[in-house]
Parts: C-alpha cells; structure tokens; sequence
C-alpha cells in the first residue's frame, strides 16, 4: 500500500485522539482532513458519534454510507444527512460539540490563532484571511479543538500572532474563565504539537525523517523539543484500507 500523504496523515491521527466520551464532532469550512477524520472514527472506534459536516447530521453507526471527502465544505454534494441544519441556526443548534477544528495563518508560542489576516501597519493589509466565522465561538465554548497547520516556517509559527481569531493561551482563558476545553493537539508536517505545563506549546512527537532542527529553524520562537522526542506512529495498513476505500473515496486527501 502506498504511503500515507501528510493529509492522510492528518486525518488518521485526528481520529486516533479522539476520546471515549466524545460524541458530537463538527467540522468547519475546508478542512477535508477533519471530515476524514470524524467519519474515519464514526466508521471504527466511534459508532455513536454525531457528525456535523456542513449542514449535514450523521450517524454510521447503522452501516449507513459515510458523507464523501470534498475540498470545500459546502459542496452541493456534501448537503446531505440523516437530518439537515438552517445555516441561520446552525451555531445556535450546535453551540457546544464535543470537538472541533482550526486552521489558520499564524499561530504563536502560547497557541493563540490568527485567520484574520497580515495588517499592514497603515490600517490596511498586508495579507487578508477568510476571516473568523465560527473560530471565536468555537474556541470558547467546544470541549476541545484541534489545529491543523498546513505549513510550518517562521511566517506561521510566530512568537505573537499579529491579531487572535481564537484564544488559546491557557492563563487567558483561564482569566476570562471560558468555558471549553481548548487546545488538544497542534499538527503540521513536521509533528505534533501540544500544550505545556508552563502554556507554551511544545513537541510531542516528530514526523518520519524530521530532524529537531528542521523544527527549530521552521518555527519563529525557542521551542521546547525533548532530547528524546518520539516519531510519530505512521498509519497502519488497516487505518489506510478504512481511509482510502470507505471513507475518502475520491481521493481527496492523496
């Protein structure tokens, strides 16, 4: 079976963190690792879970047809469900799921995401983010997220992001005294990442063939990397067969 792609990647570690008692997972706008993800563990170590993806409501726990992996998340194709949401409703019907997702162009030492976008300095932009529909409401209140970086260099792991879309820092949030979870894991196609006892984010593990300095000059504060950092656990043959044939099935993710 051929490797794993680092979306692939993604998606099998996504579900393998998800714990026992999580039972609502949504899934926000163009992150097909995620939706791969939640129905991957809707298919295997999840049959109860309760998947939003778009509007969309799923249970597989049935055998029933898991929803195909697209690139965007309102693809006309991805409108279907057990049951569907009003959009205008949809964060009032799912104010607190068990998990989440980000992603997002910076994200600092202390685990705060920019989507915002790059100021200029001048009141304009230097680069402009898709905004953060759903990132501040999410952060606050769901039992725990996950942060998928598609790129690490010094551009996007930064030691202050320029504007917060969601809080991370967890002796700010412990301050504003929000209610969820926070961060659970940080991935990028380096490793896993996580949050410290001191609130910094600091490696878990490393990707197959990444060197501890390939980390540290890729990320644009000190990082915190163990003498003897593990390397991730790669996908089992078994995981890729479930991904590739049952659930991403066009090939999105390769």
């Amino acid at each position: 079976m051929p490797d794993a792609s680092i979306n692939e990647l993604f998606a099998i570690l996504l579900a393998r963190d998800f714990r026992p008692e999580d039972r609502t997972i949504m899934v926000g706008a163009n992150m097909p690792m995620a939706r791969a993800a939640a129905t991957l563990a809707s298919l295997t170590t999840h049959p109860d879970a309760r998947v939003i993806v778009g509007l969309g409501v799923h249970g597989l726990g049935d055998g029933g047809d898991p929803p195909g992996v697209y690139p965007f998340l309102f693809d006309p194709r991805s409108m279907v469900g057990e049951s569907l949401m009003w959009q205008g409703r949809i964060f009032d019907d799912v104010s607190r799921p068990d998990v989440f997702f980000f992603g997002g162009l910076q994200l600092d030492r202390r685990g705060n995401l920019n989507l915002f976008g790059i100021p200029d300095g001048d009141g304009g932009w230097k680069m402009r983010g898709p905004g953060s529909l759903a990132l501040a409401t999410m952060s606050t209140t769901c039992r725990g997220y996950y942060i998928v970086m598609p790129s690490h260099d010094p551009r996007t792991f930064v030691e202050k992001v320029a504007l917060i879309s969601a809080l991370g820092d967890v002796e700010e949030r412990a301050r504003l005294k929000l209610p969820g979870g926070g961060i659970r894991l940080v991935l990028s196609p380096l490793g896993v990442f996580a949050v410290g006892d001191g609130g910094d984010l600091e490696v878990r593990s490393l990707h197959a063939g990444v060197r501890a300095d390939d980390v540290r000059a890729a990320t644009g504060w000190e990082i915190a990397i163990p003498d003897d950092v593990p390397t991730t656990e790669p996908p089992t043959a078994a995981e890729l067969a479930v991904l590739r044939e049952r659930v991403d099935v066009h090939g999105t993710l390769a």
